[in-house]
C-alpha cells in the first residue's frame, strides 16, 4: 500500500525539509509555490503591511509551499515526523500535513506498477 503526503509549509523551510527527507532517502518529491490562509490569528489582513502576502480584495493570502510525496505505507510515519521536526515553530502558520490513500502508481516508462513505480 501506498499513502500521499501533502505537506503546507513555510517557504523559508522548503530547503531544510527537502533535505532531511533526502537523508532518509526519500528522494521523489513535487514542490509547488502556493497562496492560502488559516480561519485563525495568523491570516493577514489588507492593511497590515505583510511583504509576503498577495491582495484579494479584503484579505491577503500568505505565501507557502506545497510539498508533494507518495512513499511506501511503512514510511509515511517517518516522514511525516520529519517534516514536523523541521517546520514546527509553536506559532501560527507552521503548516499542515494531509496523508491518503494511493491505490496505485504506474511509471510511464517501464510500465512498473504499484511500489515498485516509485523508485
Amino acid at each position: 500500500m501506498m499513502k500521499e503526503i501533502y505537506a503546507i509549509i513555510r517557504p523559508g523551510k522548503d530547503r531544510e525539509t527537502k533535505e532531511v527527507l533526502a537523508k532518509l532517502g526519500m528522494m521523489a518529491y513535487t514542490t509547488f509555490r502556493v497562496l492560502g490562509r488559516g480561519e485563525q490569528g495568523g491570516l493577514r489582513y489588507q492593511n497590515d503591511g505583510a511583504p509576503s502576502a498577495k491582495s484579494i480584495p479584503g484579505m491577503k493570502f500568505l505565501s507557502k509551499k506545497l510539498l508533494y510525496l507518495v512513499v511506501d505505507e511503512g514510511l509515511v510515519d517517518i516522514a511525516v515526523e520529519a517534516i514536523i521536526r523541521t517546520n514546527q515553530s509553536g506559532e501560527y502558520g507552521d503548516g499542515k500535513i494531509f496523508v491518503c490513500e494511493i491505490d496505485n502508481a504506474v511509471r510511464i516508462r517501464t510500465a512498473e506498477e504499484n511500489v515498485t513505480a516509485l523508485w
